[in-house]
């Protein structure tokens, strides 16, 4: 799988650290639209480079923010995998010392069998968030 803007490739991902998110919200309104909230990841937006969040209805997504962030959102509710594996896009939400710092958009990429490659990476990456 590659990033068009970039030429990333998912498979990349094993030759660098990831961060595993443990503290994030999903949000939906009424429209059905989801917004991610997490921690603000301290690096901006790349205009050359397309946020994207890959999916396959498990329990991990993998989020690429640019060329040099990477996370797994780990534990995602069972309550919202159903509409997260229906949308084609959600708003992330960076919080930084209480507010929002960065909000822009991220494509869903639904890919089968992204539960194992999550757990691989999760087993080889130990890089945690620190929370809120």
């Amino acid at each position: 799988m590659k990033n068009e803007a970039s030429g990333f490739r998912i498979g990349d991902l094993k030759k660098r650290d990831i961060t595993v998110l443990s503290y994030y919200d999903i949000l939906e309104n009424e429209d059905g639209e989801l917004m991610f909230t997490v921690k603000c990841f301290n690096s901006p937006t790349d205009k050359d480079f397309k946020p994207r969040l890959y999916y396959d209805s498990g329990a991990h997504a993998i989020f690429i923010k640019n060329d040099k962030v990477a996370a797994i959102c780990d534990h995602i509710h069972p309550g919202v995998r159903g509409q997260l594996s229906r949308v084609d896009k959600v708003l992330f939400g960076e919080l930084g010392d209480g507010s929002i710092v960065a909000e822009y958009f991220a494509d869903v990429i639904h890919l089968p069998d992204l539960e194992s490659l999550a757990e691989e990476l999760i087993k080889l990456n130990d890089k945690k968030d620190e929370g809120w």
